[in-house]
């Protein structure tokens, strides 16, 4: 799968990926390929069914954000938009497959995952993909963004390549 983790501060996030897919037993990386995209306002990055995520990051426009409640908004506008997305596509999930993303609007961190349910954490620490527990884990342990990205690599055999982060607004010290 991948290692995808985001940490919201006060009045920004970071976000970090992995750059290695793995497919039928087989590792692709390719420096081309972004885990994490800019769309407008939006910092995007996906883990789990490629089609998935591409459809979303690469040939999808999200709703503008109306400066309204954040969450509503990502609920009530951004969510049945991305499903839209996904059903115009014309790929059916089986049983087996999921998706989740890692969506930063406006300086805050928002989970998504395959069934459009949509997630906050008091944590501050957010993670997907099969490498994020390894990701998380070590940033509970004080570890910078870099540093749990690098454990992941170590332990989790999806994850691998170059490290992409992003960051937006103003980062705690």
């Amino acid at each position: 799968m991948t290692t995808i983790i985001g940490i919201q501060h006060a009045n920004g996030f970071v976000m970090a990926a992995d750059s290695q897919i793995t497919a039928d037993d087989r590792i692709y990386v390719s420096k081309d390929v972004k885990k994490i995209v800019e769309i407008d306002d939006y910092v995007i990055a996906g883990a789990g069914i490629s089609r998935y995520c591409d459809v979303i990051m690469y040939g999808w426009t999200p709703p503008k954000y109306d400066g309204s409640d954040r969450y509503n908004f990502m609920v009530s506008k951004f969510i049945p938009s991305m499903k839209k997305a996904h059903d115009d596509c014309g790929y059916i999930l089986k049983d087996e497959d999921t998706f989740q993303f890692l969506v930063g609007i406006t300086n805050s961190l928002f989970q998504i995952n395959y069934d459009y349910s949509v997630y906050r954490t008091d944590t501050k620490m957010y993670g997907i993909g099969s490498g994020a527990q390894y990701a998380i884990g070590a940033l509970s342990c004080c570890a910078s963004i870099q540093e749990a990205m690098n454990v992941s690599k170590i332990f989790d055999i999806n994850t691998g390549g170059k490290i992409q982060i992003v960051k937006r607004g103003k980062l705690d010290a």
